[in-house]
């Protein structure tokens, strides 16, 4: 079995109750079969409350205040852990913030952004994301279905991409643009079963004066701040259809959606976000590392699927919604606004979007039915 992971993957290090948030509340913890098995054959005292403290039929732990895990004392530290030993621990607690994605004979493991210390990992670098790999001895794997050919291809893609991100002769508005403009020629390709067509569109898009010619066609796109204001603000809206984790998260979304599109008229929207960007030029590469963040995570999993479009729109959507939301607080807390803001904002996002298996299928759906996301829109708001 062949494992691939970030550079940065191993550098983690969980940093327990000192850390802003907990990964033990907010949420349905799953515990998997093999430790259900061993839960039910614990006895004595810490057997009781194990057996007091498990949905049995639902095979999760049980909540209280404020949805803490039944495990999580005053201190935010796990008594499991206390008591019994982290192999104790079931294998969604083992894990995380580790995330697997998983392919014949390969796992690609990446950090949630969901985790305020792994996020500050991911965002906290100019370096563009490089990867590691190791071999580990287990038996061969063998799908029913899973198409090779077309896993290869989106890989090649997938580097394409990543490349353009490294592109120091372009803006991030400009990477952002062609990668949209690439994988939504290549999906026609893909669609149609043309894979043999993958390799000479992407020569064509890696030649050195395509940007420079594709940029001409963009023009109709530039300089379109209101039609923008407009279409982010259905985007963000669009968030209120997902399941809410934290009310909390919602309350602040509404004053977030409130500030930028309905108190504020659009010509003053676009002179503060104007400023914003000029203001924090310097931090461009935190949303090129989410770009990366989110294609890596989810981009390959189109061999399932065949939408390798959606899960490059679902990448820019989220470093674009994020954005907007980073433009909302720098509008509340002006010169106060720092990193921690960022790691805050995008690791909040994260948890409401990637934990909740109802919302993931809701913006997939989202990415591959819901016109408001078609390519023109998005190249507004990316160019506009």
């Amino acid at each position: 079995m062949e494992y691939t992971y970030p550079y940065y993957y191993k550098q983690f290090k969980c940093t327990a109750h000192q850390c802003s948030d907990t990964c033990c509340a907010g949420w349905q913890i799953a515990i998997d079969k093999k430790t259900l098995k061993k839960y039910k054959k614990e006895k004595g005292p810490f057997g009781n409350r194990l057996y007091n403290s498990v949905d049995w039929p639902e095979g999760t732990f049980l909540q209280y205040d404020h949805k803490r895990c039944a495990f999580l004392n005053e201190q935010n530290l796990c008594d499991i852990c206390l008591e019994a030993g982290e192999e104790y621990l079931c294998k969604t607690c083992r894990r995380y913030p580790r995330h697997y994605e998983e392919f014949e004979n390969l796992r690609e493991i990446s950090l949630s952004l969901s985790c305020p210390e792994a996020a500050r990992l991911i965002l906290g670098t100019k370096r563009p994301i490089s990867f590691k790999t190791r071999e580990q001895e287990s038996d061969t794997e063998e799908y029913d279905v899973f198409d090779f050919f077309l896993f290869t291809k989106l890989q090649e893609i997938r580097e394409f991409l990543f490349e353009t991100i490294r592109r120091e002769d372009m803006s991030f508005e400009i990477k952002t643009a062609l990668m949209l403009a690439a994988v939504h020629d290549l999906q026609n390709r893909l669609s149609r079963q043309e894979l043999f067509a993958v390799d000479d569109l992407l020569k064509r898009y890696r030649q050195p004066d395509f940007p420079e010619k594709i940029q001409k066609k963009w023009r109709r796109y530039e300089n379109r701040g209101e039609v923008r204001c407009y279409l982010m603000h259905g985007m963000m809206y669009r968030l209120h259809q997902l399941e809410v984790l934290d009310p909390e998260w919602e309350s602040w979304l509404k004053k977030c959606e409130g500030l930028l599109y309905e108190e504020t008229p659009p010509g003053i929207y676009i002179s503060r976000r104007e400023e914003f960007c000029t203001a924090y030029a310097d931090r461009n590469y935190e949303y090129e590392r989410l770009l990366e963040y989110f294609i890596f995570s989810y981009f390959c999993g189109a061999v399932y699927d065949g939408n390798a479009f959606g899960k490059l729109k679902l990448a820019v959507v989220h470093t674009l919604l994020i954005r907007e939301l980073n433009l909302a607080s720098w509008m509340i807390k002006k010169e106060a606004y720092s990193f921690e803001d960022q790691i805050e904002i995008s690791h909040r996002y994260a948890r409401e979007i990637e934990h909740s298996d109802l919302n993931l299928h809701k913006i997939d759906k989202m990415m591959s039915e819901d016109p408001f996301f078609d390519l023109d829109h998005l190249l507004v708001c990316t160019l506009g």
